[in-house]
């Protein structure tokens, strides 16, 4: 065959591409990837031990394996129509156990009270405000307390003087035994374990943009979604309690370690239902596919965002950005995430996040994980339907046909 001849069957064979979203670019490299795969191995499905768990080192994967997964006791999985129902129940059951109840509430609540009567008595033009999950009711049960102090005096005192001041007065009264102070961090901060009820608390002094971010947080928890009855929408508040038992597990979820803080979590499940196609367009309702959210929520961030040269912005309903464009990218910090701080446009919230390559890996593959758990559970359901299951056991256990339970767990200490 001629040259000329040959252009014009690879002219005919040539289809230019669609324009993709940005989840999607990535996957028809990924599809490639998998077929070269199973040429090599022989194998069209891919079993948990071939994904990553996001664990650092075998004690934490077998303290993973101890967990039990108490929000199942009651559901009745084995009466849904199809796995997508299954996820569903399990993560709206989930989100329930872990939220926190009225009486922790209330605990924490008089926690804080006292701190800030040994502060404000302390100092005199000190007031102490709560902020970050506390203040969004977000926390997990063993989540931290996060207060600011906002003082005038301190302000104009040597900050590393101010903290030491703090932390002997926090001792003095019995707050508690012992104080960390990290006075070099970006938001210099004492660290302490309460004697009452053994609560992590974290204190900045004159941070108010903590505040304002709880209060962004809190209009994203209550407009996003509102149902007729004027009821907080469930799917926000479920992806971010998730997405912040998940990372917690993995020990990924401190800033100071590299890892996803509590408002990057919230930005990224914002820009997530913000961006879903078939949310913007009414095709579905986030409230009733909570489960099917979760799965993609971890597919898009772990596998296919492209990191490199797009941006996150909440505002105006939700964009991407360039980095290049905006400045923000930089040959050192490849591939790291950066969202825009919605009450700043020109800070980074996540610029901190610097392990983030690890968090992005454990998503991917607690993706995969889920994925191929939920093909096994369809095949239970279908066998069971038709009555060919087999029963080992005089009865089932609860988590048996659980799904989420594959990729996190409750100890004991929860």
């Amino acid at each position: 065959m001629s040259d000329r001849a040959k252009d014009k069957s690879r002219a005919r064979d040539y289809s230019p591409p669609r324009s993709e979203r940005e989840w999607d670019r990535g996957k028809r490299r990924e599809r490639d990837d998998d077929e070269r795969y199973e040429r090599r191995n022989g194998s069209h499905k891919r079993k948990h031990d071939e994904y990553d768990d996001g664990y650092a080192n075998k004690k934490q994967r077998l303290d993973a394996a101890s967990r039990k997964a108490p929000w199942v006791n009651g559901l009745d999985l084995d009466r849904c129509h199809n796995v997508a129902e299954m996820m569903h129940k399990e993560v709206d059951s989930f989100v329930s156990w872990i939220s926190p109840s009225a009486v922790e509430d209330e605990i924490r609540g008089l926690i804080v009270t006292h701190i800030s009567k040994v502060v404000t008595t302390a100092f005199s033009d000190a007031v102490v405000h709560p902020f970050g999950s506390f203040q969004t009711k977000l926390y997990l049960p063993l989540g931290d307390i996060d207060l600011v102090v906002l003082s005038d005096a301190m302000a104009y005192s040597d900050k590393s003087t101010v903290l030491h001041v703090l932390a002997n007065t926090l001792k003095r009264n019995g707050i508690t035994s012992h104080v960390t102070i990290i006075a070099k961090a970006k938001v210099p901060i004492v660290k302490f374990v309460t004697t009452h009820g053994r609560f992590k608390v974290d204190i900045s002094i004159n941070q108010g943009n903590g505040l304002l971010s709880g209060q962004i947080i809190a209009g994203f928890l209550k407009d996003m979604f509102p149902n007729a009855t004027g009821v907080e929408s469930k799917a926000l508040r479920s992806l971010v309690m998730v997405t912040k038992a998940f990372l917690s597990q993995r020990s990924m979820n401190e800033v100071y370690t590299g890892g996803l803080g509590s408002y990057s979590i919230v930005c990224l499940a914002v820009s997530f239902l913000q961006m879903h196609p078939k949310i913007r367009r009414g095709e579905i309702d986030p409230d009733k596919n909570l489960g099917v959210l979760v799965m993609e929520f971890f597919e898009l961030y772990g596998k296919y965002f492209n990191y490199d040269e797009t941006g996150i912005s909440l505002r105006d309903g939700g964009t991407y950005f360039n980095k290049r464009q905006r400045g923000w990218h930089a040959e050192y910090k490849r591939n790291m995430l950066s969202i825009e701080d919605p009450a700043d446009p020109s800070n980074d919230i996540s610029s901190g996040s610097y392990n983030f390559h690890k968090v992005r890996t454990a998503f991917a593959g607690c993706h995969g994980i889920l994925t191929s758990t939920a093909f096994l559970r369809a095949g239970i359901l279908n066998s069971r339907r038709h009555g060919r299951a087999v029963h080992l056991r005089a009865h089932d256990e609860p988590e048996d046909l659980s799904i989420l339970s594959t990729v996190m767990g409750i100890t004991q200490e929860v």
